[in-house]
């Protein structure tokens, strides 16, 4: 059974219509990377599934259950669903160490302490023991992302989605963004993925999704979609990469 599934699911802007009955699902451990050009509405089917953007058809499951967007639900359910935004989204006028802590405080109710301690050692698996009291406006773009990924891996969600987070750093930091991603692949954590680095989607995906004009075009594992792909339209997109690849 799939952890985290969308059902003919449509989201439009006005009369702009991003997502045209998309389904989706996503199992536990495994890790699914969406490619496509910008505007065909990977990074909305993404706030759709940690309920950032609500539908306006169709249904989002959580471990086979529908999720109520009353408010009250909500915030327990993006508990469960992390999300690592491309802008990092830290709060400034916190340090390292606070930005990781405040939601487990607040909203987990954890100790101080305890939350200090959990935190402290998250922060070294992505690399930042050295700077847990740095403030954050100090930090490189990479070094920010890191505690962003740390901050969501705090809360302890079932499943992470990163909206294509490497794609405000510079060229020399996106390495070490992706090599931290493909840590915790190794380690099963369950992930969906909007990116634009084809090589990091092989290595690192089990299943690859192309969407074009709000739609699902093609999926499959990542040789079928980035090495044999069968649609035209996905041919036509991964041209550009494939000397890269």
């Amino acid at each position: 059974m799939a952890i985290l599934e969308l059902i003919d699911a449509y989201k439009a802007f006005g009369e702009l219509e991003v997502l045209k009955g998309v389904n989706f699902s996503l199992e536990e451990g495994e890790v699914v990377s969406l490619i496509g050009s910008s505007g065909s509405g990977k990074s909305t089917l993404l706030r759709c599934l940690n309920a950032l953007e609500l539908l306006d058809q169709g249904i989002l499951n959580y471990q086979g259950n529908p999720v109520s967007y009353q408010m009250k639900y909500l915030q327990k359910y993006r508990q469960e669903v992390g999300m690592v935004f491309q802008n990092f989204h830290l709060f400034p006028h916190l340090n390292v160490l606070e930005n990781c802590t405040i939601a487990m405080k607040l909203v987990q109710k954890v100790e101080k302490k305890q939350a200090e301690k959990e935190a402290i050692e998250i922060l070294g698996r992505v690399g930042m023991q050295d700077f847990i009291y740095s403030d954050v406006n100090c930090l490189s773009g990479g070094q920010k992302q890191r505690v962003a990924i740390a901050r969501a891996l705090c809360m302890k969600p079932k499943v992470l989605l990163f909206d294509e987070p490497t794609s405000a750093l510079d060229p020399e930091m996106v390495n070490e963004i992706l090599q931290v991603i493909k840590d915790l692949a190794k380690a099963g954590w369950t992930m969906a993925i909007v990116t634009h680095e084809m090589e990091f989607a092989y290595e690192v995906s089990s299943k690859v999704i192309f969407m074009d004009q709000g739609n699902i075009v093609e999926e499959g594992t990542p040789q079928q979609v980035l090495k044999n792909p069968k649609q035209e339209r996905t041919k036509q997109f991964l041209q550009r990469y494939h000397k890269s690849m």
